[in-house]
């Protein structure tokens, strides 16, 4: 009787010495979590968050970004390309170690623009969206790691926690390809419409824009341009994906854009609401959006 009480001393000693060893490292570890890293981060990508960390019974060890394939996908933070290459579940993947102790992986890329070894800063493009690997749609699968990654992901952690509310850190990843992209366009459109308009050029009373596809180019990205949306650019051309290719014309037809917002960049939800003197949950309601957050050249419907 005696050993069986000692025993069970011993047994609960030592459970309570793990739960104390326990707590203390993960205190030890939220401590450099809050000071070192948190919240700071900008976007990798801008899109749809259409899948969570945690999710699949646990295993979903990332967040998924809904995007256009060809949508930019920009490094967090400055640090060193430690992986790109293909694979069987990530597709195109690039891995990047940090300065700040975190590694991040962008999977299912439609290219990768960076090789191993290479050093990238932060807001600098990696590759560009796609739906490569195990997947299913267009979109970023995006992780984050406090240390190297291991096939096991026994140290990722919610990229939600890292990643900045800024306005500009949502946005970084397109920030400086959007104004470039829209200045190159806008010339081009200046002058294409002044030479269909000199020869009396109209469909249906309304003029007809057509742009020279570039190296470079993407749907989305003349979409945004001209404030239209990527699925009126596929009706109005008849295209059965977004793949597009160097040298072709896409007609464009800016006016038949009615009850509609197309978002710019910077634009929140709440003040697009605000404009159509509508709330957030409305807009969000007849867009069936899964979240608050948005992304220029996106499509809102307004009216019912």
């Amino acid at each position: 009787m005696v050993d069986l009480i000692k025993r069970v001393c011993i047994a609960l000693a030592l459970a309570a010495f793990i739960s104390m060893l326990f707590i203390t490292s993960t205190t030890s570890f939220a401590a450099e979590y809050e000071s070192g890293f948190s919240d700071d981060l900008i976007w990798p990508t801008v899109g749809e968050v259409t899948d969570s960390f945690g999710t699949r019974e646990g295993k979903h060890y990332g967040i998924d970004i809904a995007a256009p394939e060809g949508t930019p996908v920009v490094s967090v933070a400055s640090g060193t390309v430690s992986r790109s290459y293909v694979s069987h579940t990530y597709g195109q993947v690039v891995f990047i170690e940090h300065d700040n102790g975190l590694e991040t992986v962008y999977a299912h890329l439609h290219e990768r623009i960076v090789d191993e070894g290479e050093q990238v800063e932060e807001g600098e493009k990696i590759g560009s969206v796609g739906n490569t690997g195990r997947s299913s749609g267009n979109h970023l699968h995006f992780e984050v790691h406090h240390g190297s990654w291991n096939p096991e992901k026994s140290d990722s952690i919610d990229p939600l926690h890292v990643l900045s509310t800024d306005t500009g850190a949502m946005y970084a990843a397109i920030g400086g390809v959007f104004e470039e992209e829209e200045e190159r366009k806008t010339v081009a459109t200046l002058s294409i419409q002044s030479e269909h308009t000199a020869r009396g050029e109209q469909v249906n009373d309304e003029t007809a824009v057509y742009v020279e596809v570039e190296s470079g180019d993407t749907l989305w990205g003349i979409a945004s341009d001209f404030k239209v949306t990527v699925e009126h650019l596929q009706q109005w051309n008849e295209l059965e994906t977004d793949l597009i290719t160097v040298g072709s014309t896409l007609v464009v037809y800016p006016e038949r854009v009615d009850g509609a917002h197309v978002i710019e960049q910077g634009e929140t939800l709440s003040a697009i609401a605000a404009k159509y003197e509508l709330t957030a949950e409305q807009i969000i309601e007849l867009n069936q959006l899964s979240s608050d957050l948005i992304y220029p050249g996106q499509l809102l419907t307004i009216k019912e």
